[in-house]
C-alpha cells in the first residue's frame, strides 16, 4: 500500500523505548512511494545503571538522527504495567527519546501497541514473532532483525501507513 507523505528519499524513524534495551528503525520513502528498509537495531547494551543506561540511549539516538535527519518518528505509547516499577524506568527511558528528538526538531508521533499490530499483522493481539515476520515480508529482509528492532521497524511501517501528506507552503513541500 503506497503512501505519499514523505518525498523519495526522506526517512522516519520507529523507536521502541525499552528499560533495557531500545531498538530503533529507519525507514526511507523509494520513489515508488513505498518505505523501504535502512537500517535498525539497538541502542542499548544494558548497562546495570539506569543512569547510564539513559545516557546510552541518548547519545544513540542522536548519533542515529545525525546520520539520518529522520523527518518524523514514530514512537511507542505509554502503556499500562502490571509492575508501577518498570512502568516508571520505561517512562523514564522514553522521556529521554523524547527529549533527544524534540532538542533535534523531530517531529514525534505515539502509537499503541495495538494499533501497530493492527497495521502491520491485521489484528492488535498479534504476537512480536508474528510482527517481526510481517516485518521481515513486507520490507523483503533477508536476515531477522532483533525483537526490539523488529518492534521499532513495526513502528516506522505503521507511520508510513497513517501519515498525512506533507503540506505545501507557498508550493515548496
Amino acid at each position: 500500500m503506497p503512501t505519499a507523505s514523505l518525498p523519495p528519499g526522506a526517512c522516519w524513524l520507529g523507536l521502541d523505548p525499552g528499560s533495557r534495551k531500545a531498538g530503533y528503525a529507519v525507514l526511507e520513502m523509494g520513489a515508488d512511494g513505498r518505505p523501504r528498509y535502512r537500517e535498525c537495531g539497538l541502542l542499548t547494551s544494558s548497562y546495570d545503571q539506569l543512569p547510564l543506561r539513559l545516557l546510552e540511549i541518548g547519545q544513540a539516538l542522536g548519533e542515529v538522527l545525525e546520520e539520518y535527519h529522520p523527518v518524523a518518528a514514530a514512537v511507542e505509547d505509554v502503556f499500562t504495567a502490571n509492575n508501577s516499577r518498570s512502568a516508571l524506568i520505561l517512562g523514564q527511558a522514553r522521556g529521554m527519546a523524547l527529549f533527544v528528538l524534540a532538542s533535534a526538531g523531530v517531529e514525534v508521533v505515539s502509537y499503541t501497541p495495538g494499533h501497530v499490530k493492527k497495521s502491520v499483522c491485521g489484528q492488535g493481539r498479534a504476537s512480536k514473532l508474528q510482527v517481526r515476520r510481517n516485518m521481515m515480508h513486507l520490507l523483503r529482509l533477508h536476515a531477522e532483525p532483533e525483537e526490539d528492532a523488529a518492534d521499532a521497524l513495526a513502528l516506522a511501517y505503521c507511520h508510513a501507513m497513517h501519515a498525512r501528506p506533507l503540506r505545501r507552503v507557498g508550493g515548496v513541500p
